[in-house]
């Protein structure tokens, strides 16, 4: 274990700048030294050399063989490896631990009588990080074995710093999932900065508390937002299973879409079944809310426009005369009911129950046609 001499301050004190200390803590986090020698006493002349300069872990091994079953159950900081071994040569023992992902970061020191040019260019390709030759000399050899091992602490720290910043990475990639769809998201981290689409036919779904303002008139703000919650996440569930494309929420307002960003031909139908889904579910939950809520939905179809608006906060959102005339369905229908406009129930077939036309008058004056969509018994 490396340890650091401490400085003298003027107060007295031991003292130890911030770098050092950094490096101190390092140091004191990593695992062992081995030495790997098939000579004895080449390897308790290293491991006293260790051990007087403070290494506390220090292990041996006498052959390449023994030397990875080694490395495979116990963690180093540092191998220092002869080259010439009668069972497996050094450069061999190189080779796997270099080829190990879990082992190539161990910093390889090699010691060898053969100072032959070629032998030394070999060991340095495969990963070694330096290469003493011997008889080596103690001084060089210190030098040698801190240089190594200040770079492995390095290199642990930056791993450590390359693993919390992925992990911020999938952690705003998740966020950035959950506000804006997947194909959206996407386009964003490949730099697309100005997102618009036009989508030729899409059906927009609205839903709305009925009588909001009055029946929360006297709850508490959190009654408020627990009774919306359970409610918004249920639609979202509903949503998700479907392939609908949530928009937002506003109030006690729930705007979602069928169709987009990944165009569907079957989204009107889609989007009716899920419409009708949420009035089945807010009636199953209102048993379990304190008070009983119910709902109007509201679906028109046709063409949108949709993109990203904002730079720090982004909202996916769409707009049209589809969008305003879905809301409009939305206003004007009835509790627990879905009103569908013409355009809606024309991709419908006769797979529902249809009450209708009613005339429905738009902000413009403009008589739409529309019906009550319902499940065939």
């Amino acid at each position: 274990m490396m340890k650091a001499a401490p400085c003298a301050a003027e107060n007295g004190a031991a003292e130890i700048s911030r770098g050092e200390e950094l490096e101190v803590r390092m140091a004191s986090d990593l695992p062992g030294i081995l030495i790997v020698d098939d000579n004895e006493d080449n390897r308790y002349t290293l491991q006293l050399l260790l051990e007087t300069d403070g290494h506390e872990r220090i292990a041996s091994a006498a052959s390449g063989t023994e030397a990875i079953a080694l490395i495979e159950k116990e963690k180093f900081s540092l191998v220092l490896l002869d080259l010439m071994m009668p069972d497996m040569n050094g450069d061999e023992v190189l080779r796997l631990i270099k080829s190990d992902p879990d082992k190539r970061d161990i910093p390889v020191v090699m010691i060898s009588a053969d100072t032959d040019a070629e032998k030394v260019s070999q060991c340095i390709e495969l990963g070694a990080d330096d290469y003493l030759p011997k008889p080596f000399n103690p001084s060089i050899l210190r030098a040698r074995i801190g240089a190594a091992l200040r770079r492995h602490s390095l290199r642990a720290l930056e791993n450590e710093y390359l693993g919390k910043i992925e992990n911020e990475k999938r952690h705003s990639e998740k966020l950035l999932r959950n506000v804006l769809p997947a194909e959206i998201a996407t386009r964003l981290r490949n730099g697309e900065s100005n997102i618009a689409d036009h989508f030729d036919d899409a059906t927009v779904i609205f839903a709305d508390v009925v009588g909001f303002g009055k029946i929360t008139a006297r709850m508490k703000a959190f009654e408020i937002v627990a009774c919306l919650n359970q409610l918004f996440s249920e639609f979202d569930k509903l949503a998700e299973d479907a392939g609908i494309e949530k928009i937002k929420t506003i109030g006690d307002n729930y705007m979602a879409v069928c169709g987009l960003p990944t165009p569907r031909p079957n989204h009107a139908r889609l989007a009716t079944k899920f419409a009708l889904d949420m009035v089945a579910a807010t009636a199953r939950l209102r048993s379990r809310l304190p008070v009983p809520f119910s709902i109007r939905v509201g679906l028109h179809s046709g063409p949108v426009m949709a993109g990203v608006i904002g730079t720090r906060k982004f909202a996916y959102d769409v707009w049209g005369d589809t969008v305003n005339i879905a809301a409009r369905m939305e206003a004007a229908g009835a509790p627990n009911r879905v009103l569908a406009s013409a355009a809606t129930v024309k991709a419908l077939g006769n797979d529902y129950n249809l009450d209708g036309p009613h005339k429905i008058e738009n902000k413009e004056g403009r008589v739409l046609e529309a019906f009550f969509v319902a499940q065939r018994s």
